[in-house]
């Protein structure tokens, strides 16, 4: 049947970053039969006209091309209505080389994904999809519904759907080859695809076929100024020693050591943690200090900082080969089969600095060590205890950079039957799917703790054990055998499982005056499994480099029965056009948590030819996952911007300054160092994991808006199209962790629940510094954020303004979003924290998110015949710290070109630059990595990308 279509459809919001609307609506024709009935994401429901009640943003290949990137989540990324998650430019946190998206910044696994309106096998124990497996090539174009889907689709669509709709249909030979580099010769971005299609069995039947490659090249932090010095670390490459609070050396010992150097009497303190010379001599916070440049004093004035950045990843490599093939068959009016394959291979790599003993993975070394160097003894034997062992933390930089390689396996094999019931013009679809993702990471640059402890011990400073021994006093070379000696490889495994099967009916039930009343329901299975396998090394907590964790194997299962019904209600009245009412209710029975319920209420409202409005409530329900559920506690470093405890904090030196120094001392700081008392590490050690109590979230959803279409005759307006579209989503019982940060602050500052945050760390007596901070899975209190987004489009050919039309059309596009409030409530009864304008919170993520108020893209082109030529505009409002709100972070605007060429039938080409002016990302001090956020903010500059394209 054909599609009676036309452009600026009325219908749905559509998108953003190009340069014409992709979004089409089907017209009222005579002939009502010729058009074809489509599904909107967001229903289960088949219409005639394509209407969405909540606001559906939909890009196409074009807006993908445009992009200039080998990877679907730059785009998505790029838009208003998603905050950038992990991605290409996560090194550190990072999901080893994959790319989740997250809507509306309200965590990734509140974001559902799906091809073809089908789950994704998840690559993660909380269900995230890697979209990294998506068959770009095939991408024929992408809906993105917002707000609660839970009644349509299950658990897990709390902030929305993210549906990738493929080219089934395509017919004929396809090859797609692109090039990509940065104006700084790195990076550099290939890929290429082959797809084919058509039908067979005397057109019964039609099947596509897809293979594709691509490639992206590693950036290193060090490539860029404003990140070559960045993850100021305590922990050197030279090694420290720690002065112990309660076995503290003398004063006069330290002078006289110091005195030696040419500094006066109470130039160190006492209390002071020092570092080594490679000559036996000791500094501190660059007094006296004698080594490389691997402690860059004049750029990071902290004490005993080194700089771990140079060597972490701004862009991580991507190695990767997919291929899909899908076919269906029609047997008879009543049965069509139908089935497809995906499969995904790549490699990834992470590269962080050596490993660091710090903190609770630090060294106790005997005074017996023969390689104490003369100065150092001086100083031991001042102390109240001189036979006592004493702290040494240390960096193996002699050992390399930490490296984690993972390949990665995704496979997802699926297939079914549809077609005709015979009653009235219902029809069924039975569905199965079995996916399985499988991990293979290699760790390499970890040490083991015991082994170095064992050196450390020796009379004869393992001299007997290794070549040379050990001598970590100062930057000293490690001979190639007792590098072996410490040096450990770790492996681990992953594999993620999902089989489903689900079974879907719809069609008409009976007639109303206003039209007839339209039905769906259906019935599904879900089971999911996650298995991790930890290198026994990393269970055993021995290792110094990568986090210690534990295996993990479970799984849970749902069953589910859905109903969903379309009432019109008025037709053809003074101001209702139409007016429809849709409504839906989900029964969920999951192994875990047991019987929940989802439901919704909306509608929409044609108020004339081109102006309708839109939208309702929705009840959506998020079941805990299995890594939320059962993952074991585990190690991890959240980032803090500071230890209140420390002596020269804005918590010692406020209002409150008397009473936290006494807190502190409480907790177990030193009264012999408690006012010199620095932390100079942005990391923390915490140990995160699962809670087998969670119960279920839940979200209201709201929505209204309209869409305007005028029905102008003047030529410069026919094509003009404008959608409002207000949002509200409040999230109870929220599962997550409270942050790091949050926790120690609110310890600190006087809040009515102080005692419960202090209670979740513990410090260190002998040196004060936290040892750690348990952040396991709860059912918190709320996350609540509304918006409005909205987009306008406007076409026109140049006769429209008194030129002609052969002289070619312009298309304009601006799609955005006013974030009105983006709040979180950490514990039931507590005041919320409003997030909107600030940038990097880690309430909600691991990866500290931004929520600016204002983040919009605009687009311009010319087209003139089979020449495209348009530039794009893209702003990120101004912020400020989330950690410290007198930090300003400017509004950043980038400007993109691209072009492209239709050569003729066969061939075109197309390409662009992409940040334009080469902007610089913004710093601010609680960064996520490379002294910014290298998910909202483009760390790679100025980039050009061409590619060709043949169709046969």
């Amino acid at each position: 049947m054909a599609r009676n279509t036309y452009l600026l459809g009325a219908s749905a919001l559509v998108i953003a970053m190009t340069t014409a609307p992709m979004l089409a609506q089907a017209q009222t024709t005579d002939d009502a039969s010729a058009v074809e009935e489509v599904v909107v994401t967001g229903s289960r429901i088949a219409r005639r006209d394509y209407v969405s009640n909540s606001p559906i943003v939909t890009m196409g290949q074009d807006a993908i091309e445009k992009t200039g990137s080998v990877t679907v989540d730059t785009l998505l990324n790029q838009m208003p209505q998603f905050v950038p998650a992990v991605s290409s430019t996560s090194n550190n946190p990072s999901n080893g080389g994959q790319a989740n998206i997250d809507l509306r910044g309200l965590g990734t696994q509140r974001t559902m994904v799906l091809i073809d309106g089908h789950r994704v096998v998840p690559s993660n124990s909380d269900g995230t999809v890697d979209v990294n497996i998506i068959p770009s090539a095939l991408i024929q174009n992408i809906e993105v519904i917002s707000g609660g889907a839970s009644a349509t689709y299950g658990s897990d669509a709390l902030s929305g759907v993210v549906n990738f709709k493929l080219n089934k249909n395509f017919t004929g030979l396809q090859m797609d080859a692109q090039y990509g580099i940065t104006e700084q010769g790195d990076g550099k971005e290939s890929s290429l695809s082959l797809t084919a299609g058509g039908k067979y069995a005397e057109d019964k039947g039609h099947a596509v076929f897809s293979v594709s490659y691509s490639q992206r090249g590693e950036v290193y932090n060090a490539a860029r100024d404003f990140a070559k010095i960045s993850g100021a670390s305590s922990t050197t490459p030279y090694g420290r020693y720690d002065a112990t609070g309660t076995n503290l050396p003398s004063q006069a010992a330290v002078d006289a050591v110091f005195a030696k150097y040419g500094y006066a009497a109470g130039t160190v303190s006492a209390a002071a943690n020092l570092g080594f010379n490679n000559d036996g001599t000791l500094f501190y916070n660059g007094v006296n200090y004698t080594g490389s440049d691997a402690i860059d004093y004049s750029t990071i004035p902290v004490n005993g900082t080194y700089n771990t950045g140079a060597l972490n990843l701004l862009q991580l490599p991507l190695t990767r080969y997919s291929a899909y093939a899908a076919t269906e068959y029609e047997i008879n009016e009543h049965a069509e089969v139908y089935g497809s394959f995906n499969f995904t291979h790549y490699d990834s790599r992470t590269i962080l600095a050596p490993a660091p003993a710090a903190s609770s993975t630090g060294f106790t070394v005997p005074v017996t060590n023969p390689f104490i160097p003369d100065d150092l003894s001086t100083i031991l034997a001042s102390r109240a205890d001189p036979t006592a062992d004493f702290l040494l933390r240390k960096r193996f930089t002699d050992v390399g950079a930490r490296i984690s390689e993972t390949t990665f396996n995704v496979f997802q094999l699926a297939g079914g039957v549809r077609g005709a019931t015979g009653f009235k013009d219902w029809t069924y679809d039975l569905y199965a799917s079995f996916g399985r993702s499988e991990q293979n990471e290699t760790q390499s640059g970890n040490v083991s703790h015991s082994a170095v402890q064992t050196l450390l011990d020796a009379a004869d400073g393992g001299a007997s054990i290794c070549t040379g021994g050990y001598d970590p006093f100062g930057n000293n070379a490690l001979t190639d055998s007792c590098r072996s000696y410490i040096s450990r490889t770790t492996k681990n495994w992953t594999a993620a499982e999902q089989r489903m099967v689900e079974l879907n009916f719809q069609g008409g039930l009976f007639n109303l005056p206003a039209g007839e009343v339209r039905g769906a329901w259906g019935a599904d299975y879900k089971f999911d499994s996650f298995q991790y396998v930890p290198d026994s090394l990393l269970s055993t907590g021995d290792v110094v480099g990568f986090n210690a964790a534990d295996a993990i194997d479970a799984s849970t299962d749902v069953y589910e029965l859905y109903g969903e019904i379309l009432v019109p209600v008025l037709k053809d009245l003074p101001f209702v056009k139409s007016l429809n009412l849709d409504a839906g209710y989900r029964m969920s029975d999951y192994q875990t948590i047991g019987t929940v319920g989802a439901y919704k209420v909306d509608g929409d409202w044609e108020v004339v030819d081109g102006f309708r409005v839109r939208g309702g409530y929705q009840r959506a329900v998020r079941a805990p996952s299995i890594g939320e559920l059962y993952s074991p506690q585990n190690q991890d470093y959240p980032s803090i911007s500071g230890d209140p405890c420390a002596y020269n904090s804005s918590y010692r030196t406020g209002a409150n300054a008397a009473t936290v120094r006494s807190l502190c001392l409480a907790q177990g700081v030193p009264s012999a160092i408690i006012d010199s008392y620095t932390y100079a590490n942005s990391q923390v050690n915490a140990l995160t994991g699962g809670n087998p109590d969670l119960k279920e979230e839940t979200a209201d959803t709201y929505n209204v808006g309209f869409v305007w279409s005028p029905r102008f005759e003047n030529p410069l307006f026919e094509r003009l199209s404008l959608s409002v579209d207000y949002y509200s989503i409040d999230i109870k019982d929220a599962i997550g962790t409270i942050d790091a940060a949050t926790v120690l602050d609110k310890c600190y500052n006087g809040d009515a629940n102080s005692a419960y945050y202090c209670s979740l760390f513990t410090r260190n007596t002998s040196t004060g510094e936290i040892d750690t901070l348990t952040l396991t899975n709860l059912n918190l209190a709320r996350y609540k954020t509304t918006g409005v987004d909205f987009q306008a489009d406007w076409a026109f050919g140049l006769g429209a303004v008194g030129l002609d039309d052969k002289y070619g059309s312009l298309k304009f596009n601006v799609v955005g979003n006013y974030l009105d409030s983006f709040k979180v409530q950490s514990l039931a009864g507590e005041e919320f924290q409003e997030l909107k304008g600030t940038i990097g919170n880690t309430s909600i993520s691991s990866v500290a998110v931004s929520h600016p108020e204002w983040k919009f893209a605009a687009s311009a082109s010319w087209v003139l015949g089979p020449v495209d030529l348009g530039v794009r505009w893209r702003h990120i409002g101004e912020m400020v710290d989330a950690a410290d709100a007198s930090e300003k972070i400017d509004a950043v605007d980038y400007f993109d070109l691209n072009g492209a060429w239709q050569i003729n039938d066969t061939y075109s080409i197309r390409g662009g630059i992409t940040n334009l002016t080469d902007k610089q990302p913004p710093y601010f001090t609680s960064n996520v990595q490379a002294n910014t956020d290298p998910s909202t903010y483009d760390v790679l500059g100025r980039r050009f990308y061409v590619a060709v394209k043949a169709k046969f």
